[in-house]
């Protein structure tokens, strides 16, 4: 091609050309020939760009043990055709996946009566209520309890003579029961339905035997006759003798009608059937041990006796029983001591407290206890600026005021652990005119 410039760039002056000018329309064909290969390469590399996409941004190495791998084979194209968008998100979606906690199981429910569980009272007792039943016989009324969906157990002297009872339920339908075995010698009567319901609620049977004074005891039954399903709550005693039948004794509230109820301890399992109390004896009731029934139930105790039931000769079971009575005697005489030394320090406060009302506060108080200074130790039973104008004086009286109440409560928590009776305890405390939460 014809050079068309006489100097170069850098100065130099170029020979002049011996050929002819360039023509003008020649000139305006290379340029277009120029834009024409422009074009071209350009083509050319942005099928290269889509044929080779750009390398993703490097993630940190958790993120990118996240990321799909690369596949051989068939599948490999489709790989390739996934976005840089695409991969991303489901990199972020795996990396949301693994931070995710696992989600807990729900385990299964266990019953109430297995071994070792301990539900909630109110539930265990909630759970009980169905097995229950008012027993109404031609001379009175009582309480007896499924073993079995077919198979309830009460006592002697509550069908006494009658072959059939009629069972009323806590919804108040009734069904009749054959007196299918009686057992005078342990006060035991087991009924039999005739038509069993397949959804028929019944209670496990547990064992009297590992019962120890202090654990907890519950007693559903229908006290007086009417109150079906009452509840009360106690603690064991101590374990009795009487002509061979094995008793537990127990302070759990019962009247007349709880007869033939079971005794539970706190997995809901039966460990006793109350059969009898003393009249005017608050917190004195005994049960017959349910593994007599089990014998009953299962062949082994052939021996049923005869005649008339009774508690006679009641006597402690073995050494153990004995040293808990003796335990439980000295406790109450220790715990008698003390409530004997707290009522005669009482006047001391007693005095302060009339000082304090007559001078910093006049006010009502919230409330009605055994001494009246006593509302110190209730919440909300005095208002917050009860002590204004007097803060030295109240402060000093409720220092010792709390020395008080410290000194008996440990007489109270020592007197429940040597098994002392909560209604000794309550007695003891009215008489003195001491009765608090202590």
């Amino acid at each position: 091609m014809p050079r068309t410039v006489a100097k170069c760039r850098c100065g130099a002056v170029l020979p002049a050309d011996d050929l002819p000018p360039a023509d003008p329309a020649a000139g305006g064909s290379s340029i277009l020939a120029y834009l024409l290969i422009l074009a071209v390469l350009g083509a050319a590399g942005y099928w290269a760009l889509m044929r080779e996409p750009a390398a993703p941004p490097q993630l940190d190495s958790g993120a990118a043990a996240l990321l799909p791998k690369p596949q051989t084979g068939e599948a490999a194209p489709r790989q390739r055709e996934l976005s840089l968008e695409q991969r991303a998100w489901d990199a972020a979606a795996r990396m949301r996946e693994a931070k995710a906690p696992a989600t807990a199981t729900t385990p299964e429910p266990t019953p109430l009566a297995e071994p070792g569980n301990t539900p909630a009272l109110e539930d265990m007792v909630d759970s009980a209520m169905p097995s229950i039943v008012l027993v109404e016989t031609t001379g009175g009324r009582g309480s007896a309890f499924y073993v079995q969906r077919d198979t309830l157990i009460t006592n002697v002297h509550v069908v006494q003579q009658d072959s059939y009872v009629t069972l009323r339920r806590m919804d108040g339908s009734t069904v009749t029961a054959r007196v299918h075995t009686r057992a005078p010698a342990f006060d035991i009567a087991v009924l039999k339905v005739a038509q069993a319901s397949p959804s028929q609620a019944f209670l496990a049977m547990g064992s009297a035997s590992q019962l120890k004074p202090g654990q907890e005891v519950i007693v559903i039954g229908s006290a007086l006759g009417t109150l079906q399903n009452s509840v009360s709550r106690g603690i064991v005693s101590g374990l009795r003798n009487s002509g061979g039948v094995t008793l537990v004794q127990s302070d759990a509230a019962a009247n007349p009608g709880n007869s033939g109820g079971p005794m539970l301890d706190r997995s809901g399992r039966v460990v006793g059937i109350l059969t009898a109390g003393y009249r005017g004896q608050e917190g004195l009731n005994f049960a017959v041990a349910i593994d007599h029934a089990r014998d009953i139930l299962d062949g082994r105790q052939t021996n049923l006796g005869s005649g008339q039931t009774g508690l006679t000769n009641i006597e402690p079971i073995g050494g153990q029983g004995a040293e808990s009575d003796r335990r439980q005697q000295q406790g109450q005489q220790e715990f008698l001591r003390r409530v004997e030394s707290a009522e005669q320090a009482a006047p001391q406060l007693d005095s302060a407290w009339q000082r304090f009302r007559s001078v910093c506060y006049k006010s009502p108080i919230r409330g009605s206890f055994d001494r009246e200074w006593f509302a110190v130790f209730t919440p909300g039973a005095l208002p917050a600026d009860a002590a204004a104008g007097c803060s030295d004086y109240y402060q000093a009286m409720q220092n010792e005021a709390n020395k008080f109440r410290d000194y008996l409560r440990t007489a109270v928590q020592e007197a429940r652990r040597a098994n002392v009776l909560p209604g000794t305890i309550r007695d003891t405390l009215r008489a003195k005119r001491l009765n608090h939460d202590w």
